[in-house]
């Protein structure tokens, strides 16, 4: 209780910025996680001594829930290091994204992974924070949309498989390390064509070939293209709502969000990255203007239509 009303206490700018003991530190955070002032934070953090470590306690501040919830070795310089023990990260809606534990900042053991509904979306083992035996990822409709298969020894040394919604072949290949690509991976329309191939040596791509829906080859091209608004590729938008700038009192209010893109380029989600000056209220009916935009030009990966994320830059503006 001691550590809700600190938190309450401090969204309410009752204290200053910065409160430090020794054995208290906390502060805000940006959206990056880097120190900041109240004005621009997206976080606040709460940590405490407890025993040799220290307890760490991150809060989504719009949402006043929390984000992280783990323990840190040292503390430095203003900085946590060393993870150790289990870590959780949790959704803005208060519902477990991740769990995964640490030893010595390695993961070590069985990482589960949830939507924000609460429906597992990621299993994956780690042996020495290498990928090891198996790893399954789902989709929000519980479709499996990746396979691997890792070498037994914790090497990261192993086989990717990924799949659209349908479940038919998007991309395979082989892994080193974990995360680095590995000699040749091929990549599928969802008509089943090649629409890629990638040669990789440790990581690297050394010569990449692309194909048309019908399997005919167009030679090189980029590995992703980011999604697009308008033909200019700036990617910014107006929204023109006085009530909402009467709302805060403002002729006008930019921010910026990520927002994501699906493959027919219809808005899927959007998240504010650079905080506006506004209330809870302000920010929900500018998130309702967003998921009404017109269609957006799809990003590209590896030569076909994908869901990703961009950034846009929004003005709330009383006229155009």
């Amino acid at each position: 209780m001691k550590y809700l009303l600190l938190f309450v206490i401090f969204i309410s700018d009752i204290v200053s910025l910065h409160a430090q003991t020794a054995d208290t530190v906390e502060y805000f955070m940006d959206y990056e996680g880097n120190t900041c002032g109240p004005d621009s934070a997206y976080y606040y953090r709460l940590a405490y001594k407890d025993g040799e470590w220290w307890k760490v306690k991150d809060f989504y501040l719009l949402e006043k829930v929390k984000r992280m919830d783990g323990y840190f070795k040292t503390y430095s310089n203003g900085m946590f290091d060393n993870k150790q023990g289990m870590f959780f990260y949790y959704h803005p809606n208060g519902s477990l994204d991740y769990k995964v534990r640490y030893i010595n900042n390695i993961r070590e053991g069985l990482l589960k992974a949830y939507n924000d509904k609460g429906r597992i979306i990621d299993s994956s083992l780690y042996k020495e924070d290498q990928l090891t035996k198996f790893r399954y990822k789902w989709n929000d409709a519980g479709n499996v949309i990746c396979k691997g298969v890792y070498d037994a020894e914790g090497s990261g040394k192993g086989t990717e498989e990924y799949f659209f919604d349908n479940g038919s072949l998007s991309a395979k290949g082989n892994v080193i390390y974990t995360e680095h690509k590995d000699s040749i991976w091929t990549y599928y329309h969802n008509n089943g064509q090649v629409s890629c191939t990638e040669q990789y040596e440790y990581g690297r791509c050394t010569e990449r070939k692309c194909y048309d829906m019908t399997g005919k080859l167009e030679g090189d091209c980029e590995e992703m293209i980011p999604p697009y608004y308008n033909k200019k590729r700036n990617n910014r938008y107006h929204i023109v709502d006085p009530d909402l700038l009467d709302d805060v009192q403002a002729d006008y209010v930019t921010f910026t969000v990520k927002i994501l893109i699906d493959a027919d380029g219809r808005v899927l989600d959007a998240e504010m990255l650079t905080k506006a000056l506004a209330t809870n209220l302000f920010y929900k009916r500018a998130m309702q203007h967003l998921m009404h935009m017109p269609r957006w030009t799809p990003g590209k990966e590896h030569n076909r239509p994908v869901k990703m994320y961009t950034d846009l830059w929004v003005t709330v503006v009383r006229r155009l």
